[in-house]
């Protein structure tokens, strides 16, 4: 029994050990980037970024558009958005793409929508039809809306599909009216479990469950204790079942930016708090996260809110900021340009002009462990195919960053669109020889880094007189199974063609490049 208890008291001082809760608002940004921002673009108060499979971007605006961009920045507005209402923090906010996107293209779109009593959060699914400098919106339809509408900002808006591809979580803000987070019956200030087409998900929670017919909707009130007697405008009437209990997976947001899961399957949210506390969260399924009842942060006017130690009933944040970094997105990065940072998150920094990364124990405990100050407000940040992290400003215009290692040269890759997009054996018909082997250089994008005479990029060697210098084995080995590492140190962006080309275009590729003279 002695040694029980010893192990008890043991497991009771590591399990407060990991859920102790730290404040990472003081930590001291690094002068030094470990990365070069290169602007590739502007747009219109850009939110959010979603790459396709060929590395082109859709992005959305703010103000109501949706741009397809390329890496190189040439935009293409796609058709059939649907109407937003562009006012204070709403408009045209999230895009995410499908888990199942290769099959099916649909991508879903998160943005207010206009509404007889304000504006309400609302999600759209659509497929995606990309033609020769056009693309648009078909079939249109949403999916998920709050039927109850009214004022406010704070929409959440974020969207996160669970790893085996079967369900979709959605975000809802709590529309700066406070007090309707901890109400069952309103979707405001909750974290929603769906189908992919927006029904609520079996499992859930208060699975089967229905709300009250009628809920009261207030105004946005000037702080948690006003909140609590704040006046009802008006009460809505669900014209059907009330299905937020059944759609709801966790409860007590107030403006949840971020949601990603991790690569061990654990999901986590970033919100905003007040003045102070915004906080980096372990979502659990049927958890309480307690605004606005208890908050790290104080009222914009000063006025206290509780501190979260002092209900232990509700989940607290694993970090949280005091002072905010008022954060616009989270994200974890996997990808070969940062290899370092595989299985890290980021956070962007709209305020703060910051870039943060955070890393995890595996037992549900996270650390803030880099931080930089990129001097722009940074809504979102994301990874593309080749590893490269992306950001977005959130400025009218906004710039587009594209960010790479220090010391690799920041060309960005070419899109392999439908017109290009052929595996390495692509060639014109009949072709043989040097033209075959031309034909696989430009379809493969190796005149990005390479250069052949005056053409090409500047990352790589030049592929002249690469004959002189490198036996024929050198060649292949070096196609088949690229160093990790450039000369200086950076990493290697050139991919590995093994098992992607066939004997004889290879032995195509490598004679044609033994072939070429030292100058041209």
């Amino acid at each position: 029994m002695k040694h029980l208890a010893i192990a008890g008291l043991l497991l009771a001082l590591f399990s407060s050990a990991a859920s102790a809760q730290v404040n990472a608002g003081e930590q001291t940004p690094d002068p030094n980037l470990p990365f070069t921002m290169t602007q590739v673009t502007t747009l219109r108060l850009p939110w959010r970024i979603a790459f396709l499979p060929d590395g082109r971007m859709l992005i959305t605006e703010k103000v109501g558009g949706l741009e397809l961009v390329t890496q190189q920045g040439e935009k293409t507005p796609v058709q059939n958005v649907p109407a937003v209402l562009w006012r204070g923090q709403g408009g045209m906010l999230g895009v995410y793409l499908s888990p199942h996107y290769a099959q099916d293209h649909s991508i879903y779109l998160t943005y207010s929508e206009p509404h007889e009593d304000g504006s309400s959060l609302a999600l759209a699914k659509a497929r995606l039809q990309i033609g020769h400098n056009t693309a648009s919106l078909e079939g249109l339809r949403v999916i998920w809306r709050d039927p109850e509408g009214g004022r406010g900002g704070q929409f959440g808006a974020a969207v996160a599909f669970s790893p085996d591809g079967k369900y979709l979580y959605l975000t809802s803000g709590d529309r700066q009216r406070m007090t309707p987070a901890q109400d069952p019956n309103q979707p405001v200030g909750k974290i929603l479990r769906l189908t992919l087409d927006g029904k609520p998900a079996p499992g859930n929670p208060m699975a089967g469950k229905t709300g009250a017919h009628t809920v009261p909707i207030i105004d946005p009130p000037a702080d948690t204790e006003k909140a609590k007697t704040a006046p009802v405008v008006r009460t809505y009437t669900y014209p059907g079942p009330n299905l937020t209990p059944a759609e709801t997976w966790a409860t007590g947001f107030r403006t949840p930016y971020g949601l990603a899961f991790a690569p061990d399957g654990r999901l986590w949210e970033v919100e905003h708090g007040p003045r102070g506390g915004d906080e980096l969260n372990l979502i659990e399924p049927g958890k309480n996260y307690g605004w606005p009842l208890v908050s790290y942060g104080h009222n914009y006017n000063g006025v206290p809110i509780p501190s979260p130690d002092t209900r232990p009933d509700l989940a607290k944040p694993v970090i949280y900021w005091v002072p905010v970094i008022a954060p616009g997105n989270l994200m974890f990065y996997k990808g070969a340009m940062f290899p370092q940072w595989n299985g890290s998150a980021f956070v962007s920094g709209l305020a703060t002009e910051a870039l943060v990364r955070i890393t995890f124990d595996g037992h549900g405990g996270a650390k803030a462990v880099d931080r930089w100050e990129v001097g722009h407000r940074i809504r979102d940040v994301e990874v593309a195919p080749d590893g490269a992290l992306w950001m977005i400003e959130d400025a009218n215009p906004g710039a587009l960053f594209r960010l790479t290692p220090v010391g690799m040269a920041v060309a960005a890759p070419v899109a392999q669109t439908a017109t290009h997009a052929a595996a390495v054996t692509s060639a014109p018909q009949g072709a043989a020889g040097p033209e075959r082997a031309k034909a696989i250089i430009a379809n493969n994008n190796c005149m990005l880094c390479h250069r052949v005479g005056q053409d090409g990029g500047d990352i790589g060697p030049a592929l002249n007189g690469v004959g002189k210098r490198l036996t024929a084995e050198q060649i292949e080995a070096t196609i088949l199974h690229p160093a990790p590492k450039t000369h200086t140190g950076a990493a290697n962006p050139m991919p590995s063609y093994a098992g992607k080309i066939p004997d004889a275009d290879l032995k195509t590729l490598v004679n044609y490049l033994r072939s070429l003279p030292a100058a041209q």
